[in-house]
Order: C-alpha cells, then sequence, then structure tokens
C-alpha cells in the first residue's frame, strides 16, 4: 500500500472518529436535557422536601434558648440561601438583633452584608463587611469571610462599566482569591475551585480544565453542591474555548443540580436557556426561562429578576412563535389571497410604470426627431448659401483679377497700387457675408428678434444700421443659438474682435430681465 494511501485511511479514520464522538457527545446532552425537563416538572416535589427542613428549624425557634435561637437562625439563613431572599434577610436581622458576643457581631454583620450583596445592594455590604472586619476577623470566620469579599468584587468587576473600575475590583477580586487559597489545604475541594477560578480570570482555560479533572479523578464522586459549582464553572471554560456541546453539556448538568438541591437562582438554568434560543430549540428555552422568571421572583432574588427582565424577549419570541404555529391554519387561505392580491397590483404597477416609460420614451423620440430635422435644415440651408457664396467670390475674384491684368496691360501701376491698398473691396465682401448670413439664419428662425425682444427689459431698444437684418448682439446670439458658443470662434466666423465679442455677450446678459447666468442656455432655446 502506497504512502498516500495510508494518509487517506488515516485522515478518513480520525473523521469517522470525530463525527462518532460529536454525536455520542449530542446524545449525551440531548438525555440530559430530557432529564432536566422532568425535573422542572417535579420541582414542586423537590421544593417540599427543603420546606419541610426549614418548617422543622422554624418550629425549634419556639423552645430555643437566647443562645440556641442564634444558632437557629443561622441555620435558616443557610437553608433560605438561594432560596427565599426576603426570609434570608429577615433572620438576618435577627441575628444581628439577638448577637450578644463579638463573636456573634461579627457573623450576624456578616450574615447581613450576604444578603446585601445578594441584593445588588453592593455598597452597603461593603459597609456591613466593613463594620465586621473594625476588629480582626475571627479565624474561624475566615473562610466565609474570604469567600464573601471574593464574591461581592468579582459582582462589582463584572457589572462595572469603566476600565478603572474594573481593574481595581479584578485585583481586589484576585487578592481573596489568594486569601482563600491560603487557608483552604491543595487537594480540598475550595481549593481546587478557587484555583481553577484564578487561571479561568487569567485566560488559562485548559490548565483550569486540568484542575477541575485533577479533583474529580483524585475524589471519585463529588456531591451535588459541588457538581454543580463545578459544571458551570466548566461551562464558562468551553464557553470561551467555542466548544458549545460542551458547555450546553455542563450548564444541563449545573441546572439540573440546581432543581434537585431546590435552588431558585438559576444562573445555569438561564444561561442555558439563552445558549438553546441561539440554537433555534426556542420550545425548551421558554420552558425554561418561565421556570427561571417564575422562581426568581419567588424567592425575592433582585439580581436574577433583573437579568431574567433583560432576556425577557426569549420568552416574548417562543410566545409569538407558538400563537403563529396556532394560527398558521386559520391564516394560511388569507395569506395566499393576500399574497395574489398583492401580486396582481404589483403587475398593475409594472405594466403602468413600463407604460409610463415607453410614453416619456416617445416623447423623447419626437422631440430628437424634430431637433433632427431642424439640424438637417439647417445643415441643407447652410450648404446651400455657402455653395452659392464660394461660387460668388469666385467670380467677383475672377472680376476683380481681369480688371488689375487690363490695368497692368495698360501701364497704369499707380490704379493698381491704389486698389490693392484699399479695404473697399474686403469690405464689400463682408458686407456680403453678414448680408447672406442675416438672411439664412431668419429664414430658419423668423421670430428670432421678437423671442430676444421679449427676454430683454423693458424699453430695451435694438438699434440697426440701414439695410442691416442683423446687428453685431444679434449676430453674436444667433451663433449661440446655432450651437456655436466660444468666443473665439465666434470672433473668427464674424471677423469681429475678441473684446467685442465679450463686450456684446456682457452687454445682453446685463440686459436679460432674469438671471443673467441663465440668458444665453435661454437663447439657445429660441
Amino acid at each position: 500500500m502506497s504512502n498516500q494511501s495510508v494518509i487517506w485511511l488515516f485522515i478518513v479514520g480520525a473523521a469517522t472518529a470525530l463525527l462518532v464522538g460529536c454525536s455520542n457527545s449530542h446524545d449525551e446532552t440531548e438525555a440530559l436535557l430530557r432529564d432536566l425537563d422532568d425535573a422542572i416538572v417535579l420541582r414542586q416535589q423537590y421544593r417540599s422536601e427543603r420546606e419541610h427542613k426549614i418548617d422543622s428549624l422554624q418550629r425549634l425557634l419556639v423552645t430555643d434558648s437566647v443562645n440556641s435561637y442564634f444558632e437557629t437562625c443561622g441555620k435558616l439563613i443557610e437553608s433560605y440561601r438561594s432560596y427565599n431572599l426576603n426570609s434570608q434577610l429577615f433572620y438576618a436581622q435577627e441575628r444581628l438583633r439577638t448577637a450578644s458576643t463579638a463573636f456573634e457581631q461579627q457573623v450576624a454583620l456578616l450574615n447581613y452584608g450576604e444578603v446585601m450583596m445578594r441584593n445588588a445592594m453592593y455598597h452597603e455590604a461593603i459597609l456591613y463587611f466593613d463594620s465586621a472586619s473594625a476588629r480582626p476577623i475571627n479565624v474561624v470566620l475566615h473562610p466565609y469571610y474570604f469567600h464573601l469579599r471574593r464574591t461581592l468584587y468579582g459582582l462589582m468587576e463584572d457589572f462595572s462599566v469603566a476600565q478603572p473600575e474594573r481593574e481595581k475590583y479584578a485585583l481586589l477580586t484576585q487578592q481573596y482569591r489568594d486569601s482563600m487559597m491560603l487557608i483552604h489545604p491543595p487537594g480540598s475541594f475550595l481549593h481546587e475551585l478557587v484555583r481553577a477560578d484564578g487561571l479561568y480570570a487569567a485566560h488559562l482555560y485548559d490548565s483550569a480544565l486540568h484542575v477541575m479533572d485533577h479533583y474529580k479523578q483524585a475524589v471519585g464522586r463529588i456531591g451535588a453542591d459541588e457538581q454543580a459549582v463545578f459544571a458551570v464553572t466548566k461551562a464558562h471554560i468551553y464557553r470561551e474555548l467555542g466548544d458549545t456541546e460542551r458547555e450546553k453539556y455542563y450548564l444541563a448538568v449545573s441546572s439540573l443540580a440546581d432543581l434537585h438541591n431546590s435552588i431558585r437562582e438559576y444562573i445555569s438554568l438561564q444561561e442555558l436557556a439563552m445558549l438553546l434560543y441561539c440554537e433555534g430549540d426556542v420550545d425548551r428555552a421558554y420552558r425554561y426561562m418561565q421556570c427561571a422568571i417564575e422562581d426568581a421572583m419567588a424567592g425575592s432574588e433582585r439580581v436574577r429578576s433583573i437579568e431574567t427582565g433583560i432576556t425577557y424577549p426569549v420568552i416574548e419570541s417562543a410566545y409569538r412563535k407558538q400563537v403563529h404555529r396556532r394560527q398558521m391554519t386559520l391564516m394560511a387561505l388569507l395569506a395566499s389571497i393576500l399574497v395574489i392580491v398583492l401580486l396582481l397590483i404589483g403587475i398593475a404597477l409594472y405594466f403602468n410604470i413600463q407604460r409610463r416609460k415607453l410614453a416619456s420614451l416617445n416623447a423623447r423620440l419626437v422631440a430628437s426627431n424634430g431637433k433632427l430635422r431642424l439640424s438637417n435644415q439647417i445643415n441643407t440651408m447652410y450648404i446651400g448659401r455657402y455653395m452659392e457664396t464660394v461660387s460668388l467670390l469666385i467670380d467677383r475674384f475672377d472680376a476683380w483679377r481681369k480688371h488689375l491684368k487690363t490695368l497692368a496691360h495698360d501701364g497704369q501701376y499707380d490704379k493698381i497700387t491704389s486698389i490693392v491698398n484699399s479695404q473697399r473691396f474686403t469690405q464689400e465682401q463682408l458686407e456680403a457675408f453678414y448680408h447672406d448670413f442675416d438672411e439664412a439664419f431668419l429664414q430658419l428662425f423668423p421670430h428670432f428678434i421678437s423671442d430676444v425682444r421679449a427676454l430683454l427689459l423693458p424699453g430695451t431698444e435694438l438699434h440697426f444700421k440701414e439695410g442691416e437684418r442683423l446687428n453685431t448682439d444679434l449676430r453674436v446670439l444667433a451663433l449661440i443659438r446655432l450651437g456655436i458658443t466660444d468666443s473665439r470662434q465666434i470672433a473668427d466666423f464674424l471677423r469681429y474682435s475678441l473684446s467685442t465679442i465679450y463686450n456684446s455677450r456682457t452687454r445682453m446678459r446685463n440686459l436679460y430681465r432674469g438671471d443673467r447666468d441663465d440668458f444665453e442656455a435661454k437663447i439657445a432655446t429660441l
């Protein structure tokens, strides 16, 4: 077998293995999502188990002594965490009210600050944490204290808009993350979780995954609470790595653990709903988001209520789609008729537009034909005039030649010199040229003079020499009417000086009753 065949077999095998792996991963995720669907249906059952435990603790408060009352309030705070923020706030207030020792006051202040933090009142939370740390925090409370500080500054970093504030809170988050790693021994759940979180914050995603996978292999099966936190962290890492399928899988793992623990603060479920919506699974996304909204409102989770409110368009979109599907059958006939009517209207409009275009084209064609006929008429007339003038000039020059020849034969050289130096012959020919030009032009445009007068200011007089049909100004305008607009060409044609042409054009523009810049364009249309 050739090396090329081996390479192709290897590529095909790798591709097949990759496809099989992707298919298996998708099947696992789908099975997990079905379990999650069932858990949402059964979440009232999980909630009843949790509330039974809470009821047992509340009954103890009636018979508790002062010291045990404080402890029971603490257990109730723990039981209501991520379940009902108002109840957690009530028992935090009770703890703050009944704290009798410095240690209890520190614990109560931290509890109350935690509730403020969960209620998005971050600056108030800082005040209570600072009050608790006004004296050195008891060593027993270090894990709780550092965890609260790290969580608080992490949230403030996430919600900061300005970059300097984000950097400041990121630095504080890292400092308390380091403090947590110092007090939790290596290999413990919190140590490895915080370590992975730090690697994630540093964008070392593969290293963070390695830490979590190594911990899970070392301890074997982990608890439901740990599973939820680990899974959501993994999901966020896979999101950054662009692995949507694994992100979805671990969000489902975390959401399932939250439902089994009757957690109403659905971070994972909300993110999973948005991911499914982006993939087109709107029905499932709608159910998940509805579950998140209902439990966030029931648990008085202010932050989650705000977040779900921001993503509410997902629910609205899913609802519109369901309504649309129900109405499709009823609207199908009406939509078809509407499409046909619109199509007919469109065809009618199209033909009407084409008809108007054709009429406009015909009008332009008629105008073009008229201009062409006029141009042909002008060409024919001026060609005839040109031939006639040339023939006449030849005859005149021949007569002039014969006359000069006779004078030379008789020896009358003085007369020859006088005739050659005289401008009379040239002047006579020029006057004849002007006369022919005037006659030819006025045959083509018999109303030209009256049309020009109509354009000029009232009272303007056009002066003519005896025998003239057109004066100098009108001849200049006549050439402009014939399409000759260059002053030098006009001067050469009429044998006037260039300054005479400029002065004539300026004078006539000044006599125009309208805008002077439009005068010659108007002359060209007469």
